[in-house]
């Protein structure tokens, strides 16, 4: 059963004329009874009959009448929303990131995204580096920002931002005492911190540098949200290495202090990541445009 088929069947049924439906679709009607003929076929049924010039549907064409009509209202109402997707009047932007990269990193582009494009629903996924991979497998989003290296897969990856870490106490912490360099990383070991969970990109890339150094980093509390890292090194459970982006506020305010490391640095990479530049969608491919020509994505922290 083709959509052409129906279009003639309606045709033929709304004005009673095989030869009306061929002048309402530009053909001619032999071609239209062919089609209406391969119909009945399909169905099994007979569609019409004749009643001298003119044709009367059947049950059987009455019902597929209603039916049809229906069917290809919702045809050219998909049509059109396709068209408009690709006009980029219409559709959903599906895409994940890390917790810290969907509050200082994504809203710049966001905001210039919606201005240009309002017709496009944002569905943003905020989860950690391996929840947004899974949520890529499972094409549940198009594409995500994470930390990059990746642990595994094979996807189309483009760093984005080089995200500076650093560490940070508060007011009148131990480590807030004068140290450097070895010395320093030492005491924060032996200190301890609060941190990203073990599986955690980010947690690996910390490690590395005391591992580096040759030292053991000791944790006392860990949780994958930074927002609650920061509030908890607030509250003086401890000191922490988070994103420049996540604590400036609290840098400027006062609340925690950054504590210098010399030559050792706290630095990660994130990524837009999907599983083919290719195969994404319009919105996707504009928004990573965007992504990619937004001065504030490429700059260092």
């Amino acid at each position: 059963m083709e959509i052409r088929q129906l279009r003639y069947f309606l045709a033929a049924v709304r004005q009673g004329s095989l030869r009306a439906a061929a002048r309402e679709h530009f053909v001619t009607q032999p071609a239209v009874s062919i089609q209406l003929k391969k119909l009945e076929e399909e169905v099994g049924e007979k569609l019409y009959v004749r009643r001298g010039r003119r044709i009367e549907p059947t049950q059987a064409g009455e019902m597929l009448a209603a039916e049809a009509d229906e069917i290809i209202a919702r045809v050219d109402a998909l049509a059109h929303r396709i068209r408009g997707l690709h006009s980029l009047e219409g559709g959903i932007l599906r895409m994940g990131a890390i917790d810290a990269a969907s509050v200082y990193v994504l809203p710049r582009v966001f905001h210039a995204f919606r201005e240009k494009y309002p017709g496009i629903d944002i569905q943003v996924d905020v989860s950690a580096t391996d929840g947004l991979l899974s949520a890529l497998e499972n094409r549940s989003i198009e594409l995500a920002i994470v930390t990059l290296p990746l642990p595994g897969g094979v996807y189309d990856v483009v760093p984005v931002f080089e995200d500076k870490l650093v560490l940070v106490a508060p007011p009148g912490h131990e480590l807030t005492r004068p140290g450097r360099g070895k010395k320093l990383l030492r005491r924060v070991a032996e200190t301890g911190l609060i941190t990203y969970p073990a599986k955690s990109t980010t947690r690996r890339l910390i490690e590395k540098v005391f591992i580096d150094n040759g030292l053991s980093m000791r944790v006392t509390m860990e949780t994958s949200s930074p927002e609650a890292i920061k509030k908890l090194t607030e509250a003086g459970l401890g000191a922490s290495i988070l994103p420049l982006g996540v604590v400036s506020n609290e840098i400027k305010t006062g609340s925690l202090e950054v504590i210098p490391t010399g030559k050792a640095r706290f630095v990660r990479m994130l990524g837009l990541v999907c599983k083919n530049m290719e195969s994404l969608s319009p919105p996707a491919r504009v928004f990573l445009d965007m992504l990619l020509g937004d001065n504030t994505s490429k700059r260092k922290a």
